[in-house]
């Protein structure tokens, strides 16, 4: 139709009440959520990648935490046997 320009689109956005609905809608369409999440976790594992800080501190975090050390030591068990 070519009623809406791209420099209305800035000003569309700034409804904060049209922004909300917009988001609350986005959130409850799993379809969405999924695209998202899986936008989110590649971005992150190029991070954990490229970046050591990172990477040390999320192997700090799964070191600590004892569920996950059971699975390394289950893991490692059955590797041996």
């Amino acid at each position: 139709m070519g009623l809406i320009q791209e420099s209305d689109i800035g000003k569309i956005i700034q409804d904060p009440a049209l922004l909300d609905d917009l988001v609350k809608a986005l959130v409850e369409d799993s379809d969405t959520m999924n695209t998202l999440a899986d936008d989110i976790a590649d971005k992150l594992q190029d991070a954990l990648e490229e970046d050591p800080t990172m990477r040390r501190r999320v192997v700090e975090a799964a070191i600590a935490n004892p569920v996950f050390k059971q699975k390394i030591i289950t893991k490692l068990v059955d590797e041996l046997s």
